[in-house]
């Protein structure tokens, strides 16, 4: 479990110890990064994970889409900032 947010998910994400005992959540809710990032990795689509969770933005998928992929892409030993 995550217990920081994510460089490049601080716009759109928040910790707060009242919440899901601290869990990163998107901003104004109560979902965890955790499960739109399984739900992605299980192939489900932006506008299903937005019906399961009718309380995200298609930027809250977006945002974690954008960050998975500077994942992908970032060579081993080097750190991927915020712009």
């Amino acid at each position: 479990m995550l217990r920081a947010i994510p460089q490049g998910l601080e716009h759109v994400m928040s910790i707060d110890p009242e919440i899901l005992g601290g869990e990163p959540c998107f901003n104004g809710t109560r979902v965890p990064l955790e499960s739109v990032v399984d739900n992605l990795g299980a192939g489900y689509s932006i506008e299903e994970i937005l019906s399961d969770f009718p309380s995200l933005t298609e930027e809250h998928i977006r945002a974690v889409q954008q960050w998975e992929l500077a994942l992908a892409r970032k060579p081993a030993g080097l750190e991927i900032r915020a712009s």
